[in-house]
């Protein structure tokens, strides 16, 4: 019983590793909840187990973006998941591989545009601040120091609701005068995600 028990919970978690190896890209906690919960491998709080031990032992990172925990996986994990892929169900693999065919374009859309803020040791706060294209490949990176969280929420509010006129306008001006400039940038208009409107948490 304990043996079978046993090999039960060693596959729930080869299974989150799974689902984030085949995305590519960081999940949320509510994106992966959903899909275990819909095919009944495990429960709410299963998941968020698994989720923390997995963490504690390396295999996953955690960070937050906007009002979400976000789960990306690890070089450890990646290599424990290689390594004990015969322990997964030919099943749960065939329905995770199906749910990422469907579904990768639209999350890795939601996942475009980034913008994080950090409080540091001298009471200032970074701002980190990213535009990605559907590949997942990076379009353009800033950051910068504010003095206070008011700033920073400002400037995740505004990166966000103003990320193609940043990138157009940034582009064009480290362009000026050069050859370089009549040349088309990376990101087109149309790839844009849709402004963010949502507010952020300031908790």
């Amino acid at each position: 019983m304990f043996d079978e028990s046993s090999r039960e919970l060693a596959e729930h978690k080869l299974i989150i590793l799974y689902m984030l190896q085949k995305m590519g890209i960081a999940l949320s906690n509510s994106e992966i909840c959903q899909f275990l919960l819909e095919k009944n491998y495990m429960t709410y709080f299963a998941v968020q187990q698994y989720l923390a031990e997995l963490v504690d032992a390396k295999w996953l990172d955690k960070t937050r973006e906007r009002n979400s925990t976000l789960y990306t996986l690890t070089d450890e994990g990646e290599e424990t998941v290689n390594f004990f892929l015969n322990h997964i169900s030919e099943q749960a693999k065939n329905e995770i591989n199906t749910y990422v065919q469907e579904n990768q374009k639209r999350i890795r859309a939601e996942y475009a545009v980034t913008a994080n803020y950090f409080p540091e040791i001298n009471d200032d706060f970074l701002v980190k601040c990213g535009l990605n294209d559907d590949d997942g490949n990076v379009l353009m990176e800033i950051s910068v120091s504010v003095v206070s969280k008011a700033q920073a929420l400002a400037i995740c509010r505004n990166w966000r609701k103003n990320v193609s006129h940043i990138y157009g306008a940034v582009l064009t001006d480290l362009l000026k005068d050069t050859e370089a400039q009549t040349q088309e940038f990376k990101a087109k208009p149309e790839n844009f995600p849709a402004p963010v409107t949502e507010p952020l948490d300031e908790g």
